[in-house]
């Protein structure tokens, strides 16, 4: 996906390689060009990064935690095949990573309940987010829609440090940006998601009177605004549920994020997958 998130530069976090070999520099995107030609070290460098979170999807989707590994295996195995013959993902390798995670371990719970006995109805009755309606409203949500508007480099760098609540040194290496750099496109990204979820909710909000606040809530947040617009917009407030939920959903946007976006990639809600995450801050 293009868009001004793709113009960044790398600051210098180019890999260094010598005879070939993968660097720890190397960004996922490049670890991703690397595989396509032929360069399997660069898969197992993305397998190394990526397991542990396909492992935490996986047992929070599996029905048998036995399963968990060999869902990781399967689901690697899947993206390798599919970046060798020229396909997946140009960027946001993790997200593409998830999804095949959730729907490999979608497979085997559907496999094992055809076998298992209709008596073990807390196998049977086991849903599944791809299958449930819910995964509808999650699509539709004004969140979601803001998320999936942005460039995808801007989605990943808020998918490791709002969602994740990885550290900028952490995730420098997985998108080739100094620590700085990183702290810099999740402060760009994070304001034109705030943009794009207002602006979904303007579209779906009735009333002039709302149109003309929501569009004032991310400066009144950041206390931007003249003494009397802020004024103005704070008496908005007191008569206005709708909108005042909507400054909380920017206020914690972190949250919001979590809520719907990581089960929209994982199938999964995020206190199941990252349960030491849960609450905690990026």
């Amino acid at each position: 996906m293009g868009g001004p998130g793709e113009q960044e530069k790398h600051d210098g976090q180019q890999g260094k390689h010598d005879g070939g070999s993968v660097a720890v520099e190397d960004s996922d995107a490049q670890l991703v060009l690397m595989v396509r030609s032929g360069d399997q070290s660069a898969f197992e460098t993305l397998f190394a990064r990526h397991r542990s979170s396909a492992r935490n999807v996986a047992a929070a989707q599996l029905d048998n935690f036995a399963d968990v590994d060999d869902v990781v295996a399967d689901a690697f195995t899947s993206v390798y095949q599919a970046l060798a013959a020229g396909k997946g993902p140009e960027t946001f390798f993790r997200a593409y990573v998830l999804t095949t995670v959730r729907r490999v371990a979608h497979r085997m719970n559907r496999d094992a309940s055809r076998t298992s006995p209709t008596s073990e109805s807390h196998i049977l009755d086991t849903v599944h987010a791809h299958d449930d309606p819910a995964v509808a409203k999650f699509e539709s949500s004004a969140v979601a829609q803001a998320f999936r508007s942005l460039p995808q480099r801007w989605q990943e760098v808020l998918w490791y440090v709002d969602i994740e609540g990885l550290k900028p040194a952490a995730v420098a290496p997985l998108i080739g940006l100094s620590p700085n750099g990183v702290s810099a496109l999740a402060l760009r990204a994070r304001e034109r998601l705030r943009q794009e979820y207002l602006q979904n909710h303007i579209s779906s909000s009735a009333g002039k009177d709302c149109e003309e606040y929501s569009t004032q809530l991310g400066a009144y947040s950041r206390e931007g605004l003249s003494p009397r617009n802020q004024a103005r917009v704070q008496e908005h407030l007191e008569g206005c549920p709708q909108c005042t939920a909507l400054l909380l959903d920017l206020n914690d946007v972190q949250t919001a994020m979590r809520a719907w976006i990581f089960p929209l990639v994982t199938g999964v809600a995020f206190t199941s997958a990252f349960p030491g995450l849960a609450g905690a801050g990026a």
